[in-house]
């Protein structure tokens, strides 16, 4: 089944092969700040779960692209990219190329 994807990136666009990245280093100190995020043990050690009141949703992270995505994010979800974007110094943008408003 397809499905729309949603990104964190430093990229002007989520797919270039060249470009600032989110390392593993980066992403793994966020993750000891961030409680809602944690690693998917039935899975691999790319693949994390987000916990939210009511929901909760997969996130990956592509160390290839040096990004974190996910599938289909609910508005609640996308608020919580969002969020992790701001704290890595990184945008929130879809498969096609359109950047999601910074939270404020």
């Amino acid at each position: 089944m397809a499905g729309y994807d949603v990104h964190i990136t430093r990229k002007p666009f989520w797919a270039d092969e060249s470009g600032p990245e989110i390392t593993i280093e980066q992403w793994q100190a966020y993750l000891r700040l961030d409680r809602q995020v944690a690693p998917d043990a039935t899975n691999s050690s790319e693949d994390f779960l987000v916990a939210l009141p009511g929901q909760s949703f997969p996130l990956w992270y592509n160390p290839q692209l040096g990004e974190l995505y996910t599938k289909n994010p609910t508005p609640q979800a996308i608020r919580k990219l969002q969020a992790i974007a701001q704290a890595l110094d990184a945008r929130v943008q879809g498969d096609d190329g359109e950047f999601y408003p910074t939270r404020p």
